[in-house]
């Protein structure tokens, strides 16, 4: 296995929006690390008032918590924008959510994959992953044991919104990370250089985001792979936290805004910040993923 060395810091980005899991997310992440002292996590914590976290959780190393009240939070996009201008010149950067769990050396067994795509050709490597499922109440057991491949699963107004995974076929035969066609933003795992190459658009309200980031990364020079090995868990039910759009009455009109820049971006006809890459094109991106981001 790698040895990771003391210039192999990673960035961790977190926005947490009112989520029980926050502390366990936190404390695992930090005791499943072998080199928890070469992580430095960023949390934008979106919290009502009443909302704590676990002692413990202060005591962890190179823990940064920005505090924002829920009724002020923008949406998670606009929390991940804040988040990467946090960076700070780490050679690595990883953007997770709140209600998560991980392996063992998980650290030391992402920077392998990493290393192993950079030395076969992939100097820009994307590392990204719809991963297995965790249940609360049910822990430690209730996980997923297989890791997954990311698809197309839904439009609205035409415009690819929605992405769904199912297991990666004969993953257990599989020795390296396999290419991937669209990204997941609960696991993503790249160079640092992603947060000045590729920033987050705080306009982008949620339905689409992860299909507009992988365009943007695509076409700035990143080539997408998901792990052919079990990294870590995510929770999917909502059952522990409260989603932005149930205290936010106004959510309709910015996913109506969101939805019509989706559709500019996806027919390339957005200019300007966030807009896509040089390195290659949308049609590129559409012959890759052999699919058209909009339907007309």
């Amino acid at each position: 296995m790698l040895d990771q060395s003391a210039t192999d810091e990673i960035y961790v980005q977190i926005p947490a929006y009112r989520d029980q899991e926050l502390s366990k997310t936190l404390l695992d992440l930090y005791a499943k690390a072998c080199h928890p002292e070469r992580l430095r996590t960023g949390v934008v914590w979106q919290r009502a008032e009443t909302e704590t976290l676990s002692p413990a959780v202060l005591d962890l190393p190179n823990l940064e918590i920005e505090t924002v009240p829920h009724e002020q939070s923008q949406g998670c996009n606009w929390a991940r924008s804040l988040l990467q201008k946090r960076w700070r010149g780490e050679p690595y950067t990883m953007l997770l959510d709140s209600h998560q769990r991980f392996v063992p050396n998980w650290d030391l067994k992402v920077l392998e994959m990493y290393a192993q795509l950079r030395q076969s050709g992939a100097p820009k490597a994307l590392l990204t992953a719809y991963l297995p499922s965790y249940e609360p109440d049910r822990e430690p057991g209730g996980r997923k044991k297989r890791p997954y491949k990311i698809y197309p699963l839904g439009r609205e107004e035409g415009v690819l919104t929605k992405l769904t995974s199912h297991p990666i076929p004969f993953w257990t035969s599989l020795r390296r990370p396999i290419t991937a066609d669209f990204i997941s933003l609960h696991f993503l795992f790249t160079t640092g250089d992603f947060n000045r190459e590729v920033p987050f658009d705080p306009e982008i309200y949620f339905f689409g985001d992860e299909v507009l980031t992988g365009l943007r990364a695509f076409t700035s020079g990143y080539d997408l792979f998901h792990p052919h090995t079990i990294v870590g868990w995510h929770c999917y039910k909502r059952t522990t936290r409260v989603a932005h759009w149930n205290d936010h009455a106004s959510w309709h009109e910015r996913h109506r805004f969101s939805l019509a820049k989706l559709r500019r971006l996806f027919q390339g006809r957005h200019r300007g910040d966030f807009g896509l890459g040089s390195h290659r094109t949308l049609r590129d991106y559409e012959d890759h993923i052999m699919t058209k981001l909009v339907e007309e």
